[in-house]
């Protein structure tokens, strides 16, 4: 659960370099802009089809109309399926790309209908085209798949404007290629900006959320991580059967006065790191305040508790921390009982911690169910 800064390290697209960031972003992304996206893209098909207007005012009534209207309905068909489909990719990521080719197809048939018309409105085309570029990054999308659209888009523009437009022009080929040119460098700068600026707020976001859980010297769950976590346990019946382990590490006024507080520090965070690999992915550890900590077993009963139990007690017993060298720590478990509070099931926890210390230090006392010893360091009541 530790914090790293360069998690959040982005690469020259304007992209986190780790890859369980970025799909984290995307996700995170997804909730906020895929409604948007799915309505512009829509649009986009609707305003482009609405141009056949255009097509039949300065083109008129025949052969090459009628072709336009298919090729403009083709193009709307294209967006409605896409609008469907979007919500149907598992990663974000994949429907950005499809909206990022439906651009492309929409523009594709923009060409081809050009051609069709025998279009000579230079002025026109050059708005319309302006106004298409600007829609490609208003959509969202990632940078650099606008900026590779983009530029396709001006590229596929000037070579059919070059190749197949052959009359006098005003503005000329080359003065629409800079005026689109700067709209697309303009626009890719705005989106970059946008971007880094919407990646390193979720950067913060996420680094806030850490510190908000996270017990700042440990690096593990925080007391109120805990208790919530706790209740989510308590609500849900699908962690059950599900034991409480609280710990106490002993003697740990004597270390603070011996070798300082430094040392006292690096005793809490050894202990940490050592019970932290010795208890699985899906049980809760945190810090419950001074020396004292909890870990939640899921899915075992205090039988097979008293056990894990056993094995993070022989761990920290056999951890070397710095100049205080070995400690132990003293442990009660518990297993939860329906419908108690969580005050009860902590206090029944703490009661046997400290019958743990009463009993002699660096053992084990377990409540409310018979289990047969592992060692002598294991006591039942």
């Amino acid at each position: 659960m530790e914090y790293k800064s360069e998690f959040y390290i982005l690469n020259k697209f304007c992209e986190f370099k780790n890859r369980g960031t970025e799909s984290a972003f995307m996700e995170y992304e997804k909730t906020a802009s895929l409604n948007i996206a799915r309505s512009m893209i829509l649009l986009m098909g609707f305003v482009f089809a609405i141009f056949a207007i255009s097509d039949y005012y300065f083109y008129g009534y025949g052969r090459s109309f009628i072709i336009s209207l298919v090729l403009r309905a083709i193009a709307l068909l294209i967006v409605i399926i896409v609008f469907f489909l979007s919500c149907s990719f598992k990663h974000y990521n994949h429907t950005l790309i499809m909206f990022s080719l439906a651009e492309l197809m929409v523009f594709a048939i923009y060409l081809i209908n050009l051609y069709n018309l025998n279009a000579n409105q230079p002025s026109l085309q050059f708005m319309s085209l302006i106004i298409y570029l600007l829609a490609v990054f208003l959509i969202p999308n990632l940078w650099k798949n606008c900026l590779i659209v983009s530029c396709i888009i001006l590229a596929g523009y000037i070579i059919f404007s070059a190749v197949f437009v052959t009359h006098p022009e005003t503005p000329t080929l080359r003065q629409r290629g800079i005026y689109l040119g700067i709209c697309l460098v303009s626009c890719a700068i705005l989106l970059y900006g946008r971007e880094s600026f919407r990646r390193r707020q979720y950067a913060t976001e996420k680094h806030l959320e850490f510190m908000s859980i996270t017990d700042r010297l440990t690096n593990i769950y925080n007391r109120g991580r805990f208790e919530y976590t706790l209740g989510l346990w308590i609500k849900n019946i699908r962690h059950d059967p599900f034991c409480l382990l609280l710990f106490d590490i002993d003697n740990f006024k004597k270390v603070n006065d011996h070798f300082g507080h430094s040392a006292g520090d690096q005793v809490l965070i050894s202990t940490t790191k050592i019970v932290s690999t010795h208890i699985r992915d899906n049980d809760i550890f945190a810090r419950w305040g001074g020396e004292e900590f909890v870990v939640l077993f899921s899915d075992v009963d205090i039988e097979q508790a008293a056990i894990l139990g056993e094995r993070l007690r022989r761990a920290v017993e056999d951890n070397y921390c710095g100049d205080a060298g070995k400690v132990t720590i003293s442990i009660g478990i518990t297993q939860y009982r329906r419908p108690e509070t969580i005050l009860d099931f902590v206090n029944r926890a703490d009661e046997k911690m400290y019958e743990a210390k009463k009993t002699g230090k660096n053992c084990i006392v377990v409540a409310d169910h018979p289990v047969e010893s592992v060692n002598n360091n294991i006591y039942v009541n």
